[in-house]
């Protein structure tokens, strides 16, 4: 498939990174229409940068957050597809091509393929995402060899470190929630497609690699009251009435144990402010939400729960899940 494509690379002070990935883009064996690098207000010269590597830049007047940028970068493209690509990816030379074909071959509005880390190149960065109960999700394979690698069963959350989306189809479901800012915006987006019916599909031979928390760094004090925040307004959004009943036991053992990895970092104090922030929210997003079908939600969490425990094994080696799968009951 030949349809138009624009890379769209948010960008926030990311003079250090833009070189490798505008030139990945823009370097495709099937080469886009356009790379359009959206400008979160940087105060680098990361702008001039992508200009003179042969991007269109839109500068937007107020760092505003991921979501915003994304948003803002796909309503000014016109081209039938985006390929929203992180600042800090590489793009492998055939991966717009091999998504384009996969998609238009399973007759799917979006694709994606697996991430491999920057610096350890047979390891994984993550594959796609899982959501488990406790609105913690996990980028699956994070941390596996390559090797381990396999198609999912059922695909529906994409990972939007680099993800390719017909353009209708995105500005259909309202785009990228801007509450969420940065850090599960796509998890949202991918339940939000999922609930619309909307098929994606996962192309394991499309690569790209990683180099992770580039702008706000990992288990940073930002990044870590994002995270807490954003999990607990997935819950707000998309948990049913009664979700306490439900899945209370899970959300709770979830978010303690993800409090106690913030503790572990140094950062618990971002982790509770990250709580209180979705307290202050959560009446305003909940009643924004559309109804919530409680019989919807629970067999997609179950499914994605049954894949983390075949990617962590019958004693799984990440403690988290360990205690998580414990802990949380069925």
């Amino acid at each position: 498939m030949n349809a138009p494509v624009t890379i769209l690379i948010p960008n926030y002070n990311g003079e250090k990174l833009l070189t490798e990935c505008i030139s990945a883009a823009l370097g495709q064996t099937r080469p886009p229409a356009t790379v359009l690098v959206v400008d979160d207000a940087s105060t680098d010269r990361s702008p001039a940068l992508a200009a003179a590597l042969g991007a269109r830049v839109l500068a937007l007047p107020v760092n505003s957050g991921f979501a915003h940028a994304v948003n803002a970068g796909v309503a000014a493209s016109r081209d039938q597809w985006v390929a929203i690509v992180n600042s800090d990816v590489t793009l492998a030379p055939g991966w717009l091509a091999q998504l384009l074909d996969a998609a238009s071959a399973a007759d799917a509005s979006f694709a994606c393929g697996p991430i491999t880390r920057h610096d350890q190149p047979a390891i994984l960065d993550g594959a796609y995402d899982l959501l488990s109960r406790a609105a913690c999700p996990w980028r699956a394979g994070s941390g596996f060899p390559v090797a381990d690698l396999r198609p999912p069963g059922d695909f529906w959350l994409p990972s939007l470190t680099a993800l390719l989306i017909r353009r209708d189809v995105f500005l259909s479901t309202g785009g990228l929630d801007e509450t969420f800012g940065s850090y599960l915006e796509d998890v949202d987006l991918g339940l939000r497609l999922r609930r619309a019916g909307i098929a994606g599909v996962f192309v394991p031979s499309a690569f790209a690699t990683h180099r992770g928390s580039a702008t706000f760094g990992a288990w940073s004090p930002r990044a870590t009251r994002l995270q807490s925040r954003n999990q607990m307004l997935l819950v707000a959004r998309h948990y049913p009435d009664g979700w306490i009943r439900r899945f209370g036991r899970a959300v709770f053992a979830g978010q303690l144990l993800w409090g106690l990895l913030a503790l572990r970092h140094g950062v618990f104090g971002a982790w509770f402010g990250g709580k209180l922030d979705a307290l202050r929210l959560w009446h305003g997003v909940r009643r924004a939400s559309p109804p919530r079908d409680p019989a919807w939600l629970a067999p997609h969490l179950a499914a994605c729960e049954r894949d983390i425990a075949r990617w962590q094994g019958a004693r799984p080696r990440d403690s988290y899940w360990r205690w998580y799968f414990r802990l949380a009951g069925s």
